[in-house]
């Protein structure tokens, strides 16, 4: 009787899951499938802008006491 592969049913084998970045090559050249902001700009864009809030919040809460830069009691 013939043994039964201890890999068979787990999905398809590693070369079939690996991504590869396929360009098409057209009359002008070669074009690229990813157009826009990658992962990487768009998570340093947040961040920057997740930094600059939390810098006014902290202001705002500083201006109350009148310990602020930007708000501060001027009266």
């Amino acid at each position: 009787m013939a043994q039964r592969n201890p890999r068979s049913g787990r999905g398809a084998p590693v070369r079939a899951t690996a991504k590869s970045k396929k360009t098409t090559v057209t009359e002008t050249g070669p074009v690229e499938d990813t157009p826009g902001m990658g992962i990487d700009a768009g998570l340093a864009v947040f961040t920057a802008l997740v930094l600059v809030a939390a810098i006014v919040v902290v202001d705002m809460m500083m201006g109350k006491i009148d310990k602020g830069i930007f708000f501060s009691l001027l009266g």
